[in-house]
């Protein structure tokens, strides 16, 4: 409950920044986005810092508009935060 509590205040937080976090069914969030890969997993390791985790497993980043070229447009990415660093 305290994850969801967290995650909650971190997807206000984002949003007033054009970015939402939505958590999902299973263990993993996803994060609407600007930006490729990188501004992904930037925003998905700061939302898990705030939600009292140590880092975010990636899990994918893909375009939002599947007919939009690759890293254009909006970004969803999905990830799981994690107690332990960050595996590359």
């Amino acid at each position: 409950m305290m994850r969801l509590d967290s995650l909650l205040v971190v997807c206000a937080l984002l949003a007033s920044g054009c970015t939402m976090v939505r958590i999902n069914s299973d263990d993993t969030s996803t994060i609407e986005h600007k930006g490729g890969v990188e501004a992904g997993r930037d925003l998905a390791d700061r939302a898990c810092r705030r939600a009292g985790q140590q880092s975010a497993e990636v899990i994918s980043t893909v375009n939002k508009d599947p007919e939009a070229p690759p890293g254009t447009g909006k970004q969803v990415t999905t990830f799981r935060c994690s107690a332990g660093p960050q595996k590359k």
